[in-house]
């Protein structure tokens, strides 16, 4: 399962951080992205089969199909936004991990657009 790799990789390298951090704290910063980019590469390969899900879910549904890529995009770029702003914690620099967190949220918020007028298209038409 993949699951055990991705525990794996996660405790080798909090270990290699934990010996890099006393005398080569640049070296153990950049284990721990490496590591990071390897994770997350894993967990994007489990990605596939809920997309195919998602998009058997919505041909029996009839929801429109760029809906689904709205969607999809928000989710993506929520963990990616995650991911860069946990990487901006562990170097210490806070202020630029909260303004990734606000880019995020500005560029999900005007990904949905499309969905939250057709949201209030159907409201407005029920009542």
């Amino acid at each position: 399962m993949i699951i055990f790799k991705v525990i794996g990789i996660g405790i080798i390298a909090t270990t290699l951080i934990l010996v890099l951090k006393e005398e080569k704290s640049e070296m153990a910063l950049m284990c721990s992205i490496v590591a990071s980019i390897i994770i997350l590469l894993y967990v994007i390969s489990q990605f596939s089969g809920i997309i195919q899900l998602i998009n058997k879910l919505i041909e029996m549904s009839g929801i429109n199909k760029e809906y689904l890529v709205i969607i999809l995009k928000i989710v993506g770029i929520s963990y990616i936004v995650e991911f860069g702003k946990n990487v901006c914690k562990d170097a210490g620099e806070s202020a630029i991990s909260n303004k990734i967190e606000i880019a995020g949220k500005v560029i999900i918020v005007s990904l949905s657009i499309p969905i939250i007028t057709s949201l209030i298209e159907v409201v407005s038409g029920i009542i």
